[in-house]
């Protein structure tokens, strides 16, 4: 489930804020981010990606403990997501596992995105819209345009009553919708107790994972050993993950490093060829994730982003092998 995958920490420093944004549009955004941390709430929301549609519910409580919320799958395969402030437990009934990360952004509906909008206000212009109404409720438009054609905009809708994200559409370059977060109903100011918060999986073996966050440390030793440099990305964009850790399915080392101007992101994976070994060669599309596929020195090249197309065919034509050189 995607969306589980896709409301933590909110902080933006408004002196910094560029021309770009617009003074009563960024103080709507920076409430909308206050709310998504410290109402209570319980409701239902659906997350359309391409021709897929699911329905999660989502219970929030903000205590002097922090944030606790609940995530359901409502359709499909049975998943629950438990996030107690930065601990995330992704629990799945059928196959019996239990997944644990402790991240530095917690994946939810609706802080995520706000979280990582704060810190790529730069490249990004954000204005008040029109009025609408979403779950029943008035809201307001926020508009999210990106500064240049290499990343995607947004639409966001904000209850005018308690500045709770009610909508969120993901805009390509044209206009149409690539990704839409939508609440079909919502309970607001409600008291939520302990036991509506707890899974409803039980009588089974759990396995138990837990992943940390790639230390500053691992990174810096891995960017120091590659022989890789991309040459070209969009403004803002730095690297912000890396990673040699991971192996193809025919057992090949790949290097992984992520792209992000805080909003968008891009990774590229580089993995050395081996013989009867298909790989994607050219440009492809799932919904609002690009890809483009290449080689370059006896290497597979993969660049994929949830950007447009352009980019990461410009980014993946820059990708340079340069021995004892540094990105």
């Amino acid at each position: 489930m995607r969306v589980l995958l896709k409301l933590f920490v909110f902080l933006l420093m408004w002196s910094s804020v560029n021309a770009n944004a617009d003074t009563d549009a960024m103080q709507l955004l920076e409430r909308v981010g206050v709310a998504a941390k410290k109402l209570n709430y319980d409701g239902v929301f659906s997350y359309q990606t391409g021709n897929k549609l699911q329905s999660i519910r989502i219970i929030h409580r903000a205590d002097e403990k922090g944030e606790i919320e609940r995530l359901l799958s409502l359709d499909g395969v049975a998943r629950e997501v438990i996030r107690s402030n930065d601990l995330v437990t992704c629990i799945y009934p059928d196959d019996r596992s239990i997944k644990v990360n402790r991240r530095p952004l917690g994946r939810g509906f609706p802080s995520d995105l706000l979280s990582r909008l704060s810190s790529a206000v730069p490249y990004y212009q954000v204005t008040l819209g029109k009025q609408g109404r979403v779950a029943d409720r008035i809201a307001q438009e926020l508009v999210i345009a990106p500064i240049d054609n290499y990343r995607y905009g947004y639409r966001l809708w904000v209850d005018k009553e308690s500045d709770l994200l009610l909508q969120s559409n993901l805009i390509a370059g044209d206009g149409s919708v690539l990704e839409k977060f939508a609440f079909s109903s919502v309970s607001l100011g409600i008291p939520i107790s302990d036991q509506i918060l707890k899974p409803q999986v039980s009588g089974h073996a759990m396995s138990w994972s837990r992943t940390e966050p790639e230390t500053s440390a691992n990174m810096a030793a891995n960017k120091g050993i590659s022989k890789w440099r991309v040459v070209w990305l969009p403004e803002g964009f730095v690297l912000a993950a890396q990673q040699n850790r991971l192996k193809a399915s025919n057992g090949a080392a790949v290097e992984q490093r992520v792209y992000s101007d805080g909003l968008s992101s891009v990774s590229v994976f580089i993995e050395k060829i081996r013989a009867r070994h298909s790989h994607l060669h050219g440009g492809s599309n799932m919904g609002a994730v690009n890809a483009y596929g290449s080689i370059i020195g006896a290497h597979f090249v993969t660049v994929v982003g949830e950007v447009p197309q352009k980019t990461v065919e410009k980014i993946g034509a820059s990708i340079r092998y340069v021995a004892g050189e540094n990105q």
